[in-house]
């Protein structure tokens, strides 16, 4: 088959979900160990959480994957997958735009159709193929609150559907970037280490902190400690520090009535005249006006 794709390139405002069919795949006991489902074009975005599995693989391209119970699949327009037993699974079909003329009630993945524009965009191409979220539950709530809208349907169905996928786009998103999250990502032998300098930071974020804290925390030398910080985090220590200071603030800013000195104070900065200026610098108000703006009182 000569797949022939349109490529559009799109932003993230644009990107406007709706479900073509949501189902559950649940034969897990039914069909033999190694039985190959029939191989297939993708023809929409599809997202799959696998429910259970045992020793059940699929082909996505030239790619063959071993799946197991948590990984959620994202394939594209375009793609050719086959899927081997045994295992059971939820599927989500989307309209990425909402600017398809498919009808929703008979939508079926194996029927030949028309293919979805392949949507260029730096979050939707971030997405990774396969994923496995640490936490399954969360996953398992998120497919079947999908899943259950869109077999019982309600006059405030379409608006839930498409909350919920763009929500399903950025869970995925934030797990499969943060390393501390996605184990796939290369933070080797590091990992508890830095994950332990991070938890110490946010709990004494208002006492003053010097480099040194922290390499003896990890255990390594001040200048290795630094190198290892920025590559995993994609921060440097002082960077990631200040993010985590401003982002109190600004907390404090909305949900409170402190003071601006007492919410300098509370956030580590060494004095109010300089905490007012970072902030404005990063955020282009002052405390006073960012308050204002976000805070009705």
């Amino acid at each position: 088959m000569d797949v022939k794709l349109k490529k559009v390139v799109v932003k993230d405002e644009e990107i406007s979900p709706k479900v073509l069919t949501a189902a559950l795949f649940s034969q897990i006991d039914s069909l033999p160990k190694d039985y190959v489902l029939q191989e297939r074009y993708v023809y929409d975005y599809e997202f799959e959480l696998i429910v259970d599995s045992d020793g059940a693989s699929m082909i996505i391209d030239s790619n063959h994957y071993y799946i197991k119970q948590g990984d959620i699949i994202f394939r594209k327009p375009g793609q050719y997958t086959q899927g081997r037993m045994p295992y059971s699974c939820y599927l989500i079909c989307v309209d990425m735009l909402s600017n398809t003329n498919k009808d929703s009630s008979d939508y079926y993945v194996y029927n030949d159709q028309e293919f979805q524009n392949y949507y260029i965009n730096p979050l939707l191409e971030r997405l990774p193929e396969i994923f496995h979220p640490l936490n399954f539950e969360k996953s398992r709530s998120t497919f079947e609150s999908i899943f259950k809208e869109f077999v019982t349907p309600s006059p405030l169905s379409e608006l839930i559907l498409k909350a919920s996928v763009l929500n399903l786009i950025c869970y995925i998103f934030k797990d499969s970037t943060d390393p501390f999250k996605n184990s796939q990502i290369p933070i080797s032998h590091h990992f508890k280490s830095l994950k332990d300098v991070i938890e110490y930071i946010k709990k004494n974020i208002d006492s003053k902190m010097v480099l040194s804290d922290f390499s003896k925390i990890a255990n390594m030398s001040p200048s290795h400690f630094h190198k290892v910080f920025t590559k995993n985090v994609g921060l440097t220590p002082h960077e990631f520090i200040l993010k985590v200071k401003l982002d109190k603030a600004k907390k404090l800013l909305v949900e409170t009535f402190y003071s601006v000195s007492d919410i300098s104070i509370q956030c580590g900065f060494e004095n109010t005249p300089y905490f007012c200026y970072v902030f404005k610098k990063h955020n282009n108000l002052t405390p006073l006006e960012f308050r204002k703006k976000h805070r009705y009182i």
